[in-house]
This record gives C-alpha cells, structure tokens and sequence, in this order.
C-alpha cells in the first residue's frame, strides 16, 4: 500500500446537466451539492505538500464544470504544479473553460451527444502548442450514439487528431456498482485502487472506490486529513476484508474499466487494447495496431495488510 495515494477524487460536484439511461447515477440519492471551496483547496493543499507528483482528478459522480466556481478551483490547483486529470461530457467549452482545460495533463471527453463531440473537435483543434495535454474521447458501449463517434475517430488513422479513443464496457447493471457481467477466467487479484485512490465526495465523505458510487459511513474528509483517512481504521478494515460484500459483484478489479483502448505510439501507429479479466492472447490482422488481452501486473494480495 503507499503511504499516501497517488490518484485523489475530489467531487466537485453529483450534479449532472445529462440524464443518459445507463448511467449509475440512477442508482444513488446524493445527487446535488457541490463542494465546498474551503475544503477542496484544504485537501489540494495537502496533496500538494504529501505527494506532489498525485494526480487529482476533479470530478466523479456528476459534471464538474456545473460547480460555480470550478474555474477559480481548478486555476487554484493548476498554480500548485499539480497533476490535473479530468472528465467532461462536453457542454461547457467557452474560452475561459478552454484555456484551463489546456493547462490539464490529461482530459477526456465522455462523449453522448452531437455537441459534445463537436466541442470536443473543437477543444482539439483550438489546441495551442504550448500545450501538452493528452486528449480523449471516450464513449459507453450501450448508447445508440456510440458506434457513429466511434467508428468516425477508430476508422482514421490518426484516430481523428485525438490522443486516445476509450470504449468502455457499462459497469452498473441493476444497481450493482462496477458490474459489467463479462466472462471472465482470470483468478481475481487484490483492487490495486485499494492501494493507490482515494475518492472524496462532494460534502466531503469518502468511498472506497470510483466505481462504488456510495459512501463510507466512517470517516470524512471535513473533520480529518486525507493522510488520517486514508490509514483509517475504515479503509484498513476494507482492504482487510477485500472482497466484501460490496466489492464482490464488482469485476472490474484488474487495474483498468473493462472495455477497449485506441491510442497512439510515438512512431505514429496506433495500439488497440481490450482491457478484460480474460486469461488469453492475441492479435489482430491490422498492421497498424496491437491486440491483446491485459492483465493487471500488481501483486495479488491475499493476506491482510499489516498497518
């Protein structure tokens, strides 16, 4: 386990101006508030000083750009040097937006529409070359729009000028967080996000996991330290107990959403991936792209962690 996390969600906020049919939002009752803004520049402040090299993932359950006052929180975290790794569907792209979204590491357009996928062109092409960061565009297999913005980006070459296509398998069916129900055959391995995450909500309660899209009822985040939190007595007794009866209907444990992965090399080819629980390998007959099954390489953890 690391001593500090080195991937933090902070939820700005459960908000969303979407309402796609698929989504696990259906399935939970927190769905306003956003966070407070003492709070979330409290825990970027400590991040900061602990492990300056986390990423900070400023979104969750809902779209961040809704908060009121996202802009001043992600120009607060992005003048702390740190890491700023996002997710939005698209719908709120003005200038303002944009040149903040620049100064991201990494951003992905989680794509169920028309005008995201066009701001999402457009976010690529207004690109300045001072500019570094990754961009994404990723899309759930079940939606009617999915296979048009699919095959338009994985069909070119070039992926359309974007960095990385992400498709990913639904991963809530009938209320049971991170179930995708594919087959898998792969002996299952110790949730490397136990090791590495953590996932603070927006009034400040934690979760054990982005996929597990309810609250912990110990420990938050208002009152304690994520340090505290995440050497807690709560999270301890999660990763001792791993899976419990949360954690088990849940199959996305191999270190990566199931589904498939489009994304660029150095040398200009482009590297297709199918991330699954499945034990097997192989390869398609495109030149241009790698297929294979992958596995996640951390260490399956079978005792219980000594803290």
């Amino acid at each position: 386990m690391k001593i500090f996390p080195e991937r933090v969600v902070l939820e700005l906020t459960p908000m969303c101006n979407l309402s796609c049919f698929m989504c696990p939002r259906h399935y939970i009752e927190d769905t306003e508030g956003f966070m407070d803004e003492a709070l979330y520049k409290k825990l970027v402040d400590e991040v900061a000083i602990e492990n300056p090299q986390a990423i900070i993932l400023p979104f969750w359950r809902g779209e961040s750009c809704m908060h009121p006052k996202f802009k001043d929180m992600l120009r607060y975290t992005l003048e702390k040097g740190m890491r700023v790794h996002l997710s939005t569907n698209g719908h709120f792209l003005d200038d303002e937006f944009m040149n903040i979204f620049f100064k991201c590491e990494f951003v992905t357009f989680s794509l169920h529409d028309n005008r995201g996928y066009k701001n999402a062109k457009k976010f690529l092409k207004a690109k300045p070359s001072w500019s570094s960061v990754t961009i994404q565009v990723s899309f759930v297999d079940v939606e009617r729009s999915t296979q048009k913005f699919l095959q338009e980006c994985t069909s070119e070459q070039g992926l359309n000028g974007f960095d990385s296509v992400r498709l990913y398998a639904e991963h809530t069916i009938e209320g049971e967080f991170g179930k995708s129900g594919l087959e898998s055959d792969a002996e299952r391995i110790f949730c490397p996000k136990l090791e590495d995450s953590l996932v603070v909500s927006a009034d400040g309660q934690i979760s054990r996991c982005n996929h597990i899209w309810e609250m912990e009822t110990v420990g938050d985040l208002v009152n304690s330290t994520i340090k505290e939190v995440w050497h807690g007595e709560r999270i301890n007794e999660i990763r001792c107990e791993y899976p419990d009866v949360k954690c088990s209907p849940c199959d996305q444990w191999a270190g990566h959403t199931k589904g498939e992965a489009w994304r660029k090399t150095e040398d200009g080819k482009v590297n297709h991936v199918v991330y699954s629980n499945i034990s097997s390998l192989c390869e398609t007959p495109k030149a241009d792209a790698s297929f294979f099954i992958y596995m996640s390489d951390f260490q399956n953890l079978k005792s219980c962690l000594n803290h």
